[in-house]
């Protein structure tokens, strides 16, 4: 399979309709020092010496300019995935698709980007500990798909690229359709595909790029595999839906070596979804008796701890009348949710309910249904409501919360069926809180992104004003680069427009 860097038009440029890009701190360009000559030593000069000249100051580099915000124009809904050092990937493009590398400022990086040939289709990236890239790429039922483990330079490392086996990756009807990787913390990459004959199938390669025996296994025949998480002694694990109203529903384990754990797969009648808890537990909510359509209506929401042997822990399940928000878990196992009547629950391991919770939080609630908290850095609580209340391990609001902000946390909603919702926090490397506001009810509606201290103020230079009208371009999720910038996104489908900015509310450079 061909992969390109040679001179292309790239699908992401320099987002001028977008507007002026506003940001309300002040000297948000970069200032350029002044040049100082070296220092001379010399003896006192004679009457007919002839002074030596001062060297001519060499300029310093004019500062790089921000390449951000950028408009990039894509047919997928994959978000940018970062390396280690803040490198951002993403895919651009339809059928001219490209995988491309950006710097810090929003700059092509060296090598890259990395160009699809024809009738060749990526799958979603990932990157590992080590900066390498995992891509798969398939071509249809002749050329088959490949998997890239490629360097920061776009580069396949030594060994790489290799062939996906036919009859793993291409179903009975000739499709080979592209997926996202999962990797293991020893390095394993776990790549799955549907396929007509047999469901499900997973497949692990390890860092050499060699299929490890055992390999593939197939999780099991049912209507629905998905959530493919690897907990942290290589256990990969796999949610399933057996039929059409989602009563029948389990969770399978595959050791390293490809054979099924003991004690599993798991049958959880009505589960929804799970996470990977502390010591090797996972946790499981389910939706009893759901007849909601549009969103969830459940009679009770049914969470569930189980062992590393596929036990339900003592003291679980524990139930919520109506629909609960999705869990957080500390790393004490304690599991915190919003109720249907907006309290914050925290239950600790044995399940029962731990001192001073649960806690009201009006109006954390989303577009349809109870908010889902958030977990800081710093193991502190963040729940969005009219306000956002923090809270400590013993449920008490921490001195300088809740923060109270100027306008809405409600964004805009864009279909008829939508009863509008907050959009999820960000945390930054030192704690930092980041989340948006909206100004305006009516015609045009301003964004702004805003920063808020541990102590709940907002930090110098921020809000930054997004550059567009959020009435009619969706603020998307914020996200934080490794490097701590804060990434955002405006504008659903395709295309989008990208920002970055540092942790002084500017453009990052």
């Amino acid at each position: 399979m061909l992969r390109s860097v040679a001179s292309l038009v790239l699908s992401v440029v320099l987002a001028a309709s977008c507007g002026s890009t506003p940001s309300p701190s002040p000297g948000s360009s970069a200032e350029t020092p002044s040049a100082t000559p070296s220092a001379i030593t010399s003896a006192a000069p004679s009457a007919t010496a002839v002074p030596t000249p001062l060297p001519t100051p060499t300029p310093p580099l004019p500062a790089r300019e921000s390449a951000w915000p950028l408009t990039v124009k894509t047919e997928r809904e994959i978000a940018p995935v970062f390396g280690a050092d803040g490198t951002a990937y993403l895919l651009t493009g339809g059928q001219d698709a490209q995988l491309i590398a950006l710097d810090r400022g929003g700059h092509m990086m060296p090598g890259w980007p990395i160009e699809e040939g024809p009738a060749v289709d990526f799958g979603a990236p990932a990157v590992g500990p080590d900066g390498s890239v995992y891509l798969e790429a398939c071509a249809g039922p002749v050329v088959g798909c490949v998997l890239h483990r490629l360097d920061r330079n776009g580069r396949d490392r030594t060994g790489w690229p290799i062939a996906i086996p036919s009859d793993f990756a291409c179903s009975v009807d000739g499709r080979c359709i592209p997926n996202a990787v999962v990797l293991g913390p020893d390095g394993t990459t776990f790549v799955s595909h549907w396929r007509e004959s047999g469901g499900l199938q997973v497949l692990a390669i390890d860092p050499a790029g060699r299929i490890k025996p055992g390999w593939p296994v197939a999780p099991a025949v049912g209507l629905y595999w998905r959530d493919l998480q690897v907990g942290s002694d290589g256990t990969l694990f796999a949610f399933s839906q057996f039929d059409a109203d989602g009563t029948s529903a389990g969770i399978a384990a595959f050791r390293s070596d490809g054979s099924v754990r003991p004690g599993w797969p798991v049958h959880v009648p009505d589960a929804s979804g799970f996470t990977l808890g502390p010591q090797g537990s996972v946790v499981v909510w389910s939706y009893v008796d759901d007849v909601g359509e549009l969103c969830l209506s459940p009679r009770r929401t049914v969470f569930t701890v189980l062992g590393p042997d596929g036990r339900t822990l003592s003291g679980w399940p524990r139930g919520s009348t109506g629909l609960a928000s999705v869990p957080a878990i500390d790393d004490d196992g304690t599991v915190y949710y919003v109720s249907a009547t907006y309290k914050v629950y925290a239950h600790d391991r044995a399940g029962e309910v731990r001192p001073g919770w649960p806690v009201a939080v009006p109006g954390a609630r989303n577009a349809c249904g109870p908010e889902r908290p958030h977990l800081a850095p710093d193991g502190t609580l963040f729940v969005v409501g009219d306000e956002i209340a923090v809270l400590s391990l013993g449920g008490h609001p921490l001195p300088g919360w809740p923060h109270r902000p100027t306008g809405s946390l409600v964004g805009p909603c864009f279909d008829s069926e939508c009863y509008g919702g907050h959009r999820d926090l960000a945390f930054g490397p030192d704690g930092t809180a980041y989340f948006t506001v909206y100004h305006g009810d009516t015609g045009s509606v301003r964004a702004e992104v805003v920063a808020i201290d541990r102590k709940g103020q907002i930090k110098p230079g921020w809000p930054y004003r997004l550059p567009f009208d959020a009435n009619t371009v969706e603020v998307g999720l914020t996200t934080i680069s490794p490097d701590g910038r804060v990434i955002v996104r405006g504008g659903g489908f395709s295309p989008y427009v990208l920002i970055a900015l540092d942790s002084e509310g500017r453009l990052a450079r």
